[in-house]
């Protein structure tokens, strides 16, 4: 937690991107590997060590990626049920083969590879241009001590790539393999149901209130009321801190001063231009031709004709119908042969022609906006909100550290609060949906944790979307438990009659199935006196129609039978119960399989690839002694 506000106040983007490794250390347990002086190992791999430590940083990543795209969804629990301490582990240790593998193949990455690697990653660039300063701040946040650290990891990615590469992009792929596959996925077929509705049944049934209460007891876990929290929360609110805080002029002087260029409006220019364009591998001809098309314009407005009518007659681009005009823009904001011309230019002035990587121009200046500063009496009101929104956020997280550092010396909430003037707020019992009215609860953060966490465990403070600090401590959590029959005996009802028509839905499903056999499904439908649907010619994967019938198992069954037979089994579909018939087949048109041949033969080749290197690494692996040490792991 303080490791995460740490760097709030050094930099917003580390509050973006970090998700607080020391915190998920106390939420893991990790910490508790590091108190002893022992290490221990978690694999060896011909007999060299994985360390704990070495696995601690790298989960600790994986961890990390897990919280920045699952967000609110993330748990403890959801990342144990998708095992991710093993995964990660196996991953270690197939890295580490393949490395060892690269090495003896004699691949390299060389040193000017990474380099580009790291400057063209949009994560560390800032207005397009890579910026050491965020570099720095994002690959300690990801965990690496030190950008080098990050490189070597980021050298040996590039190694595997390039050992992966070789492996799957070899795979040969012979032309009955792509007819094939062309086949498959260009096939189109006509299907036909009929299908079942449970709601169209649901009428003709009746529920005593025996079979409700009946339908009740069988079904409890269904009428659950929701997980109640009781909860002691402090909310330290920076607008509230700041909201009689007395700012002097001079303050204000100082913070106008460190701010003006956002008060200031740079200059701005209007122009029109006429434009002839030129590809970047033009023949002496066709550059020849397009030069004397631009001077021939050039030489029209020269002699006075006007600018914007010569752009429409003439120009290649789209602002051709508006005469040529650009509207307004500032310095540096068009490519900079442009650029440059423009704002060198004096209004009403018309250039020569100028040459881009777009082709010849010609460019008239129509006008010029000068460089303006708002003053600061215009801008006094939305500076000293500044100034309290900032001193706010400084004061705010101040006492988060206070409090922070009182909580490791107090035994409570309560009492950690009042060491540094804080009040405290009881809430609850409170249910999940209950908690959206609450202004302190309403932040997903928040309530995710006082949801998720137990009355024993450490209170966390939590820096919240709206720039507040949130400590909050769990008192008690009141386990769902079964609601009486009497508040739900409507829903008891309702259910069981759905549960009811959904059973004789299914059920006459069945039978119109066993009589289908030979059958149309127009005379299948008129028989049972149930809705029949066509589909428009459909490929596998449900390109051509969307129709809610059409689910995928629907369609890979579909694609196994031959025309004119029905699904061996009743499928279910949003709708209800469906027997589908293949009703056509329409083979993939013969004169389409060149066009499509060189983007099947990369699907075909990347996926025999995956199936080549998995063998590939299979093998790997039997030639390696590996040695693991699940008790080591089992409390990540």
């Amino acid at each position: 937690m303080l490791e995460r506000m740490r760097n709030h106040a050094q930099s917003w983007i580390a509050k973006v991107i970090l998700g607080g490794v020391a915190l998920s250390f106390v939420l893991w347990g990790i910490g508790d590997y590091f108190l002893g002086s022992h290490v221990e190992k978690v694999a060896e791999v011909d007999g060299v060590p994985i360390s704990q430590t070495e696995f601690a940083q790298t989960y600790e990543r994986q961890l990390n990626n897990y919280r920045r795209m699952l967000g609110a969804n993330f748990s403890k629990d959801l990342v144990r049920s998708l095992g991710l301490a093993q995964s990660t582990l196996q991953t270690m240790i197939n890295r580490r083969l393949m490395l060892a593998e690269a090495e003896s193949l004699g691949l390299v990455a060389p040193d000017s590879y990474v380099v580009e690697a790291v400057r063209q990653q949009p994560a560390f660039q800032s207005a397009g241009n890579f910026d050491p300063q965020r570099y720095r701040i994002l690959t300690r946040n990801m965990g690496f001590a030190t950008p080098k650290d990050y490189e070597q990891a980021l050298k040996q990615d590039l190694l595997i790539e390039m050992l992966q590469k070789t492996l799957t992009e070899s795979a040969p792929v012979s032309e009955q393999e792509l007819r094939a596959r062309y086949q498959r996925d260009y096939e189109r077929r006509v299907l036909e149901a009929v299908v079942v509705s449970p709601d169209g049944l649901a009428a003709g049934i009746k529920v005593t209130p025996d079979q409700a209460r009946a339908w009740y007891e069988a079904h409890k876990d269904r009428y659950m009321s929701p997980l109640r929290v009781r909860l002691r929360l402090v909310d330290i609110d920076p607008m509230a801190l700041a909201k009689d805080l007395s700012i002097s002029k001079s303050d204000l002087d100082k913070a106008y001063q460190e701010h003006l260029d956002r008060y200031t409006q740079p200059e701005q220019r209007h122009a029109r231009h006429i434009l002839v364009k030129l590809p970047a591998q033009a023949t002496p001809d066709a550059r020849k031709a397009a030069r004397e098309k631009i001077e021939a314009a050039l030489k029209r407005v020269r002699a006075g004709e006007d600018f914007a009518k010569v752009a429409r007659e003439v120009s290649e681009d789209a602002s051709a119908k508006q005469g040529g005009d650009l509207g307004w823009f500032t310095q540096g904001t068009m490519v900079p042969q442009f650029d440059a011309r423009v704002f060198s230019m004096q209004p009403g002035e018309i250039s020569d022609v100028v040459q881009t990587r777009f082709g010849f121009h010609i460019i008239k200046l129509e006008g010029v906006r000068p460089a303006k500063t708002r003053p600061l009496a215009e801008v006094k009101a939305e500076l000293e909100a500044d100034i309290r929104r900032e001193a706010g956020a400084d004061e705010a997280y101040q006492l988060s550290q206070d409090l922070d550092d009182a909580l490791g010396r107090e035994d409570s909430l309560q009492a950690a609060a009042e060491a540094v003037g804080l009040k405290v707020r009881s809430v609850g019992p409170i249910s999940m949906d209950e908690a959206l009215a609450d202004p302190v609860l309403a932040d997903a953060e928040v309530r995710k944790h006082a949801f998720t966490a137990q009355p024993d465990d450490p209170v966390e403070i939590i820096e919240t979307q709206n720039g507040h600090f949130v400590a909050c401590e769990v008192v008690e959590r009141i386990a769902p438990k079964p609601m009486p029959f009497d508040k739900v005996v409507k829903r008891a009802s309702e259910d069981a009659r759905a549960d009811a028509a959904d059973k004789r839905a299914r059920a006459l499903a069945e039978k119109m199935l066993k009589a289908a056999d030979g059958k149309s499904a127009d005379a299948l439908a008129q028989r049972f006196a149930q809705a029949k649907f066509l589909s428009k010619p459909i490929r596998a994967n449900g390109d051509g129609d969307h129709a809610p019938w059409l689910t995928r198992e629907v369609l890979r069954q579909a694609f196994q039978v031959p025309q004119g037979h029905w699904l061996k089994a009743v499928q279910r579909v949003p709708t209800g119960y469906a027997v589908v018939r293949v009703r056509t087949v329409i083979a993939a048109p013969a004169k389409d399989f060149a066009a499509k041949k060189d983007a099947l033969r990369a699907q075909v080749r990347r996926s025999k690839g995956a199936e080549r290197f998995a063998r590939w690494m299979a093998q790997v692996r039997a030639r390696h002694e590996i040695v693991t040490y699940p008790k080591a792991i089992e409390r990540f």
